[in-house]
């Protein structure tokens, strides 16, 4: 493998100021695997070197490691029924136009909702009572969400179908989001280090100095740099737990899951049955043209990764400035984990980067 002009690459973005650091975690076939690392978890007040163990803010790779995953576990014991309008599970939570959305809409992204909210900034990030906050937020705002397209007709992607899917898992699980993930897929998968961090309650795995994690951005809502603590603001509202955001992890672990689901793709391994995964990463698309399948993204020439992956693989990314990427054919899995909105989001440069430096891996991964 020749790694050198990877390594020249990431040092290049570090010394250009795309992005403060970052962590990439390449596996190529059954036997090729590398971890490489660049740059700084933390510039202000001091820098702080990157390491393979630095704890990162995973942002929207939430919906795919978290909200996705344990929508297939919980759709093989068929706890969720893909197809079960959100009103059948209760008619309390879910009413009006909302009730009638499935869980295979709001995977897919066509369930016609808005793509987010932007109401936190009227929102004390310090409310004397989170909970009743919380709560709030979902009734008021999440599950009163009006349409902006009919069901199954527009891709439009969105936070708050996510959101929405957190919220029903918790209900048919009666459990806590973290609570389900660590039962459901850190503790089978051996996940030492991938959690959500409750506000106000986190687990005791998640209870984890500062310097163990990448910092985000200097928050000018929240008075402060987030390091250890969700950026996303909508995830803070919600104490750390949402469908949408909210998970930490290190590289290892996130190439641990990805690992596991690319083997159940291939009907190994005992996490996934392949049937499962199968559908939700290659069936039929839900809106004619769209490269949303549930949860996952599938490669397109535009992604983020790059141009050599092929049409069978399915990935994500992060706002925070993370990615994964599987490829089932060559059983390639990249996974690339930065903190590009240190110290501000203002700086965008990491996302035009990304795709060439995927370019670059596969390129290197074939002159092996």
């Amino acid at each position: 493998m020749h790694n050198q002009g990877i390594v020249d690459a990431l040092n290049a973005a570090v010394a250009d100021r795309v992005v403060p650091g970052m962590v990439l975690g390449v596996r190529n076939g059954n036997t090729n695997r590398f971890m490489l690392v660049a740059g700084m978890r933390t510039q202000i007040p001091s820098p702080e070197p990157m390491s393979p163990d630095t704890v990162f803010d995973l942002a929207s790779l939430t919906k795919v490691l978290a909200t996705t995953t344990l929508s297939m576990r919980l759709a093989e014991r068929r706890v969720l029924e893909l197809d079960r309008p959100l009103a059948d599970y209760s008619a309390d939570l879910y009413t009006g136009d909302i009730g009638r959305l499935t869980p295979r809409f709001l995977l897919a992204h066509c369930a016609g909702l808005p793509a987010s909210y932007v109401f936190y900034r009227t929102w004390d990030p310090y409310a004397p009572d989170p909970e009743v906050q919380r709560q709030s937020a979902l009734r008021y705002r999440f599950r009163a969400t009006k349409l902006v397209h009919e069901p199954g007709r527009t891709t439009l992607y969105s936070d708050i179908g996510l959101i929405l899917l957190g919220d029903l898992i918790e209900h048919v699980c009666q459990a806590r989001l973290d609570h389900v993930f660590n039962a459901e897929v850190a503790q089978p998968l051996e996940l030492a280090d991938t959690f959500f961090r409750h506000l106000d309650d986190p687990l005791e795995q998640a209870r984890r100095p500062a310097a163990a994690f990448a910092a985000t951005e200097q928050c000018a809502w929240r008075g402060t740099l987030m390091r250890g603590w969700v950026h996303d603001e909508n995830a803070y509202l919600l104490r750390g737990v949402a469908g949408h955001a909210g998970l930490f992890a290190t590289l290892t672990d996130v190439m641990q899951v990805a690992e596991a689901l690319m083997n159940a793709y291939h009907g190994e391994g005992h996490y996934l049955q392949a049937d499962t995964v199968h559908e939700f990463v290659d069936g039929p698309e839900l809106v004619p043209g769209s490269n949303r399948v549930l949860g996952w993204s599938k490669a397109t020439p535009e992604a983020s990764c790059g141009r050599h992956f092929s049409t069978d693989a399915f990935g994500h990314t992060g706002f925070t400035g993370t990615s994964v990427w599987i490829d089932p054919g060559p059983r390639r899995v990249v996974v690339l984990l930065s903190n590009r909105i240190h110290p501000t989001r203002d700086n965008t440069a990491f996302v035009r980067f990304r795709p060439g430096l995927h370019d670059l891996v596969v390129h290197s991964l074939n002159q092996t």
